[in-house]
């Protein structure tokens, strides 16, 4: 394979998809810029960016040798879970012990997946260059705060604010916060694992719950959740601190969260 390095970040890419190559490493410096700025991350000292056009391959193709075995007699149990994100994923990050690694699908093969998730829950983008753009830096992200085991809701949701930066405007739908508002049971966020488990509804409410949940802290308490990663904090102890933070109730805070982020979105 074809290797295009920026800093600590390697691009692995087969010759004829030199040009999204390109696009991924041209995204990467200004994604971990802003990670740092935003949220004081730091880039991992092993991160690996594949073009992937299968989950599987990719999955075996960027572990190291010792979880090459693993995931072998693993299949079985993982392969379902696996090709159920394959189905709604542009991109994913996926962490082997200190070596993390990014899946992105190129630009032909995110055009066929299932994008019914995407479109409800984002301003549409037609450029599909600066949509793998997007998702470098959503996925850098992810690999950033990897280290951190983070709440799902909040590791979607610092995500999706930095694609806002990077970008330079909102990528989120305003009309989302009907999906908050209409929910039947405001409940508290799955586990990352247990995500995609879920039908589409309720991924796109988690999803974008977190979106709306860090938007509000930052307007609240800017600084607030930089200052806490860099605290090493585990996903229990960052509840507890943020929540503390809005002076909510943590027996209700889950129930009643989104009709406050609703109500403080739509009076703006």
């Amino acid at each position: 394979m074809d290797l295009i390095k920026i800093n600590k970040i390697t691009v692995n890419f087969d010759a004829n998809e030199k040009e999204t190559a390109g696009l991924i490493a041209g995204a990467c410096q200004r994604s971990i810029e802003l990670a740092a700025e935003c949220w004081g991350l730091s880039s991992p000292q092993d991160c690996r960016i594949f073009i992937m056009r299968s989950a599987i391959k990719f999955l075996f193709q960027s572990a190291p040798w010792s979880w090459r075995i693993y995931l072998g007699i693993a299949l079985p149990l993982w392969y379902r879970q696996v090709n159920r994100i394959w189905q709604y994923a542009g991109a994913w990050t996926q962490r082997f012990g200190k070596r993390i690694v990014i899946g992105i699908k190129p630009p032909y093969m995110i055009e066929k997946s299932d994008q019914s998730i995407g479109v409800r829950l984002f301003v549409e983008e037609p450029d599909i260059n600066k949509k793998i753009q997007q998702f470098t830096c959503h996925e850098l992200v992810h690999a950033c705060s990897s280290h951190l085991r983070l709440p799902m809701w909040l590791n979607e949701g610092i995500a999706i604010v930095t694609v806002d930066r990077f970008v330079g405007e909102q990528t989120v739908r305003m009309d989302t916060l009907d999906l908050i508002k209409n929910v039947s049971a405001h409940t508290q966020p799955p586990a990352q694992r247990e995500l995609f488990k879920l039908d589409k509804e309720k991924i796109a409410y988690h999803t974008i719950r977190g979106y709306w949940l860090v938007k509000y802290i930052e307007e609240l308490h800017p600084g607030l959740l930089k200052n806490l990663f860099s605290q090493s904090p585990d996903s229990k102890s960052i509840n507890e601190k943020i929540i503390t933070a809005l002076k909510m109730d943590p027996a209700t805070f889950w129930a009643n969260i989104d009709e406050v982020l609703v109500r403080h979105f739509e009076d703006k």
